[in-house]
């Protein structure tokens, strides 16, 4: 045998032991015959596939499959029934829960065995129904009803008992007591509820004078504290507009005095640049001023013409007989001899 076919042996029974070990965990076993039947449920309460299905606790299959039907309304279970039991035909489908914890399985519930047609073929519909909590954990309801009954006959002696016991006014027990003990509170208690009524139905018209007051006072503070706010609100909206106009007049005088002050450096620009064209000028030898800065020869000029203006002056003051036209060549002579000129 070749290596090739070994190896396919081998590929086969792996796949083969894959697909009964998963379908062992399903709790499908393929090595023996089954049935498949089926039933339709509104709500399937959690049901999963895998889920055991049981007759009287005994377990006898699995849930293969579940999937709605084609009106997406209707859940329809695959139930995989082994091959050794015999299922009616009006056998119920019952799903319910096993324990609190939440799990749930299919329990097929019938009154009688079937022998020959009248069971359940493969691919057979049975009857799908969800099992109360109630049902589910108490089972028969009529036998709850028998055994309340019963509960209610051997209590009923013991509570009329208690109850002749609490209200005969001569026992002593501390449970009698206590109940006369209540009743009396509860009497003086009506009593104080009635003495406190007519108290208030007494009092009812000053309370109602009383109340009409302070209404009336009320809404007389309310109609002043709107009048206080309408003055506020006033004062507000006054003062607002002396604070506008004080800012105006504020502004205005800012602004003559910034245009003022543009004027002036203004002014002064223009008085700067004109004494510094005179200076540049004057620097630059123009000018009667400009000259005397720069050339030697004016200054001098000057000098000499102011020294001879000087010498004329004294002249003119010491003589002044000979600037005057009016006097003759000779009378000036004259006057020259009488100061030592001659």
């Amino acid at each position: 045998m070749s290596n090739e076919t070994k190896v396919g042996i081998l590929a086969v029974v792996a796949i083969a032991l894959f697909i009964f070990g998963y379908n062992f965990l399903k709790g499908l076993n393929l090595l023996t015959t089954s049935n498949i039947l089926y039933a339709n449920y509104d709500n399937v309460s959690s049901l999963t596939v895998s889920s055991p299905v049981f007759i009287n606790g005994l377990q006898v299959g699995v849930v293969k499959d579940i999937y709605f039907k084609d009106d997406l309304q209707t859940i329809e279970v695959e139930m995989n029934i082994e091959n050794d039991y015999r299922i009616p035909k009006d056998a119920e489908a019952v799903i319910e829960s096993t324990s609190l914890m939440g799990g749930v399985a299919v329990n097929l519930k019938y009154t009688s065995v079937c022998g020959g047609p009248d069971c359940a073929q493969s691919g057979d519909h049975l009857t799908g129904r969800l099992a109360s909590i109630m049902e589910t954990f108490v089972g028969d309801t009529g036998e709850v009803n028998n055994y309340l009954k019963e509960v209610e006959r051997g209590v009923g002696p013991i509570v009329d008992s208690i109850k002749s016991r609490t209200l005969d006014p001569n026992a002593d027990d501390a449970i009698s007591k206590t109940f006369r003990d209540m009743a009396v509170v509860m009497e003086n208690l009506k009593t104080s509820t009635a003495n406190l009524n007519r108290m208030l139905v007494s009092t009812k018209q000053p309370i109602n004078g009383i109340l009409s007051n302070a209404q009336s006072l009320t809404g007389n503070l309310d109609q002043r504290s709107r009048d206080i706010k309408g003055i506020l609100d006033n004062t507000t909206a006054l003062t607002g507009k002396l604070n506008a106009l004080q800012l105006e007049a504020t502004l205005e005088s800012t602004n003559a005095a910034i245009e003022s002050l543009q004027t002036t450096m203004t002014s002064a620009d223009q008085a700067v640049g004109q004494l510094t064209t005179l200076l540049t000028k004057m620097n630059q030898g123009e000018g009667a001023v400009g000259k005397l800065l720069s050339d030697d020869s004016a200054l001098t000029s000057l000098l000499s013409a102011a020294e001879s203006a000087d010498t004329l002056f004294s002249d003119i003051k010491e003589r002044p007989y000979r600037y005057f036209p009016l006097k003759s060549r000779r009378k000036v002579k004259k006057f020259d001899r009488q100061d030592g000129m001659e």
